[in-house]
């Protein structure tokens, strides 16, 4: 009688358990609402600001409901150059070989990067200051259930072009 107990307990419980897994897996796309641009003042108060100026660091604040945000500036992209000219070195593939890079359209290449944020109370967050002034696309990578996932789902955002203003 005790085993038969067993068994149907088992019966009965296996199913929710199965159940609250599959619930787990659905992972929805990640949506990307808006990208903030706060700079803190003497004070130590944050405040939204339109521009950033050259050498003042600011964060960017990605309003998002993904588990992963990064952010790709574009305010840096240096190429090695060959000995003794002005050429780009470039890899066997035909890609620059690059010293640094903050640029999207360099996605995958050695040595260029988004910067990884940190969740705050108002988004995911990172520091950043551009070296010089002009106009910057930046772009915003995120991704629900992280990057060595089956359901790995990466949207890319395409924030906009900032422009930073000189000293």
């Amino acid at each position: 009688m005790k085993k038969i107990k067993n068994i149907l307990m088992m019966g009965v419980l296996a199913p929710f358990i199965f159940f609250s897994c599959l619930q787990e897996d659905i992972v929805p796309v990640p949506t990307v609402q808006g990208l903030q641009l706060v700079m803190t003042d003497i004070e130590g108060n944050d405040s939204l600001i339109n521009q950033p100026t050259v050498n003042k660091s600011f964060r960017f604040v990605v309003d998002t409901d993904a588990d992963i945000a990064t952010v790709w500036p574009g305010g840096e992209r240096r190429i090695v150059k060959k000995k003794n000219t002005e050429t780009d070195s470039l890899d066997m593939f035909g890609h620059p070989v690059l010293i640094v890079s903050d640029y999207y359209m360099d996605y995958g290449l050695v040595k260029a990067r988004g910067y990884k944020t940190a969740l705050g109370e108002t988004g995911w967050y990172t520091s950043y200051t551009y070296k010089q002034s002009g106009d910057f696309d930046v772009t915003v990578v995120v991704t629900n259930h992280g990057y060595s996932s089956a359901d790995y789902k990466q949207v890319v955002h395409e924030a906009g072009t900032i422009s930073v203003l000189p000293e």
